[in-house]
């Protein structure tokens, strides 16, 4: 049989030991040149399946190409074996008909992959040394015809520190050209202790079910895409009333950790009462279909009050006008005459802010109830017009009215006509959290949804410490409340390593808790690569409304290090790929801004109304909760990123067409915790200082295949081409056409130094 050759989409992961994806390989010869051409197969359809009980995961897998050519194609499929897969339980299937496959060994597959990459010289392929490749023939695809492949295995899941890992490899090779049309996941879990924590670092935008105490499902897709990331899925089981877990990475100098606390379903802790609070805007501005979609919200939310809550409505315009003479109970009678009340309503008149919220925060006793939680419900479509207009000295009263009370406020603005910097500040002054209801998204779906969320709180006013290591730049700063079927998710960062512990301070309905749990704080631990760049973008998100909200240099600065170190692509730092930012003015006068200064020009813009400042202010919070399955990270935008048009007019300005956004979403690689930059044809591991000792070694030589068994975490970073630049401990290797075919003796002790 002839060698096959590897010229099809091929999905890789980034952490190891990896699961990859099945891959079709046709059988014809081609040459070199001719393959990076010819790509005969695209995957149509990618859809896989998981069930996990009890530690032990079954994955079925199926796949569709399609052949693109005009001729016939035979083909072979490949797929490497996922670390502790039972092997006897593979089933492959082509179509109908099952399929005899062959299960080649590491060293046989390894002497293959060596040979074809010596020949090929596609470093793609460098991913699939060193695993068991489960081999099998697949009949010939008819010109424009399809093959859909099935596949099922079991494996026992790797248990990494305190949780349980599951983790699916979908990141997609670089000589991928085409994206998969679409990829659907869906994991469930079901375990016999209560299941606690859930959680999927990878892809926050993937829907986590809970179903009951002992159930959960993932669900994740996506259509014409090249997949960026593996997706993971972590989870644990307790039997205490509280889980508190903490994952930890560290390679050189301080660590990071991550931190998850869930409530125990199967306990179902003490719920606390509420005492609530709604300001509803019934001015002018509201009228049409945001007035009736409002009421609607507002009767919802009351009807759904529970029998220990307590509440009251405002309704404000010029002046303010509440329902009841302070707090009442949730009773049939005041149910009704507030849900008569709203459907009432008309809307007219100005805005009077400052005085709907002054009346709001005397419904609550002057010292702060720490058995109950309490908060104020804000919803409002406009800006302050009437009375106090001033948002300074309206947040200013706000502070002083609420000094001891310590109320919560959760804001809604209802369009694009609100003063997001007003509302953003008031919320996170408070400890609540501001949301934006868009003239095209539904105001009652998104307050229901709001609602149904904080329905049942179990912890409120968190406080974290660190016993044994010192813990720095937490986020979030102030933790939240916690709620039924909620998770609360921080990264920090620690100095110090060995036996310590963490501990979470909070108010329940009955008493105060203390939950302690012991930690390691390791000098290294490398398996949770994710944590660090999660702990970047949180921080970035804290810092993008710092700036937002009050401008500081030193802020823009430290944003500008962390998006070049970490490689965040987001709208403000998708051009920091570049030393220099060249935009053109209306009048096609070309001019070069250093980034910083682009950053700096970006974020001191002032934005606080309109549509872009309702998308910075969304955004920057989807940075700050990424990581939690709530919200994702922005995607990077097209066009000047971060401003909108209005805004580019008034700073005459325009981005160069080729769109920075899109070139760095081509340059910039995110691997095993790593940042890399192309600069030219090679690829630069962002560590790399000036002026560091070079190890240079010649791609796909004896060295280089020696480099990739001494040191086989190498190859998710070489992987990238053919001109790759990674630092080590003691030195950095940099693979290069001109590079050494051997190596001596002292280099190699440099390259394998782990200190």
């Amino acid at each position: 049989m002839r060698t096959p050759v590897l010229v099809m989409v091929l999905l890789l992961g980034f952490a190891l030991p990896l699961l990859a994806q099945g891959i079709l390989i046709p059988v014809a010869e081609v040459s070199p040149r001719d393959s990076r051409v010819l790509l005969p197969f695209r995957m149509k359809q990618h859809l896989v399946n998981v069930s996990i009980r009890d530690g032990v995961a079954e994955t079925t897998i199926e796949q569709t190409f399609v052949n693109l050519t005009d001729v016939a194609q035979e083909a072979e499929y490949w797929f490497p074996v996922p670390e502790g897969a039972a092997v006897t339980r593979f089933a492959l299937t082509v179509g109908d008909k099952a399929v005899e496959a062959r299960l080649l060994p590491k060293e046989e597959a390894r002497r293959i992959y060596e040979s074809i990459v010596r020949r090929r010289r596609d470093p793609a392929l460098l991913e699939f040394a060193e695993r068991n490749l489960l081999r099998a023939q697949v009949f010939p695809v008819p010109p424009k015809g399809e093959r859909r492949i099935q596949l099922r295995y079991t494996e026992t899941l790797r248990r990494e520190g305190e949780v349980n890992r599951y983790l699916l490899a979908l990141r997609a090779t670089r000589a991928a050209s085409r994206p998969v049309d679409y990829i659907r996941v869906r994991v469930e879990i079901a375990t016999g202790a209560p299941l606690t924590n859930v959680y999927c670092p990878s892809h926050s935008e993937a829907v986590v079910k809970r179903e009951g105490a002992n159930r959960a499902t993932i669900e994740w897709s996506a259509e014409n895409i090249i997949p960026e990331r593996d997706l993971q899925v972590y989870y644990s089981t307790s039997a205490q009333q509280y889980d508190l877990r903490v994952l930890t990475y560290r390679t050189a100098g301080d660590g990071y950790f991550l931190l998850l606390l869930a409530p125990n379903g199967g306990q179902q802790p003490p719920r606390m009462p509420r005492h609530l609070v709604f300001v509803f805007d019934r001015t002018g501005s509201m009228a049409g279909d945001k007035i009736k979609q409002a009421k609607e919200a507002l009767a919802y939310c009351v009807r759904n009050l529970q029998p220990e809550d307590r509440f009251n409505v405002i309704l404000f315009n010029e002046q303010p006008r509440k329902l009841f003479d302070g707090l009442v109970p949730v009773t049939r009678e005041n149910v009704e005459r507030t849900v008569r009340e709203v459907e009432a309503l008309t809307a007219q008149g100005g805005t009077n802010i400052a005085d709907a919220l002054r009346e709001a925060l005397h419904q609550f006793p002057a010292e702060e109830q720490t058995s109950v939680l309490q908060a104020v419900v804000f919803l409002t479509d406009g800006l302050p017009t009437v009375g106090e207009t001033d948002p300074q000295r309206i947040l200013d009263a706000v502070h002083e009215l609420n000094q001891n009370r310590r109320v919560r406020i959760f804001s809604f603005g209802v369009g694009y006509d609100v003063n997001v910097s007003l509302l953003d500040t008031l919320c996170q002054r408070n400890r609540g959290i501001s949301s934006y209801v868009r003239p095209e998204e539904n105001i009652e779906a998104r307050v229901s949804a709001f609602y149904n969320a904080i329905s049942t709180p179990l912890l409120a006013d968190l406080k974290l410490f660190c016993e044994g290591v010192e813990a720095y730049d937490i986020y979030p700063r102030d933790l939240p409340d916690l709620f039924a079927g909620d998770q609360i998710v921080v990264a920090g960062r620690y100095r110090g390593s060995g036996r310590g512990a963490v501990v979470l301070e909070a108010m329940s309905r009955q008493r105060q808790e203390r939950i302690r749990h012991v930690v390691d704080f390791p000098d290294r631990a490398e398996s949770m690569d994710f944590i660090p760049r999660l702990w970047a973008i949180r921080k970035i998100g804290y810092l993008l409304d710092e700036v937002r909200l009050r401008r500081n240099q030193e802020v823009i600065d430290e944003i500008v290090r962390l998006a070049r170190e970490y490689g965040i692509v987001t709208e403000y730092t998708s051009f920091l790929i570049d030393e220099d930012m060249i935009l053109a003015r209306g009048d096609d006068h070309r001019v070069s801004l250093r980034a910083r200064e682009f950053v700096t020009m970006l974020l001191n813009s002032g934005l606080t109304l309109g549509k872009g400042a309702v998308d910075a202010s969304v955004r920057a919070q989807a940075l700050q909760r990424q990581g939690t399955g709530g919200a994702a990270a922005p995607p990077a935008m097209a066009g000047l990123p971060g401003i909108p048009a209005q805004s580019r007019e008034s700073l005459g300005l325009l981005v160069a067409p080729d769109g920075t956004a899109q070139r760095a979403q081509q340059v910039v690689r995110n691997i095993g915790g790593r940042t890399f930059y192309q600069q030219g044809r090679q690829w630069m591991d962002s560590r790399y200082q000036s002026g560091q000792q070079v190890i240079k070694v010649q791609a796909f030589s004896d060295a280089h295949f020696a480099l990739l068994r001494r040191r086989p975490e190498l190859r998710q970073y070489l992987s990238l081409g053919e001109e790759v630049l990674v630092q080590l401990e003691r030195v950095a290797v940099q693979i290069a056409p001109d590079g050494k075919t051997n190596l001596t003796e002292e280099e190699w002790k440099l390259i394998e130094a782990r200190s």
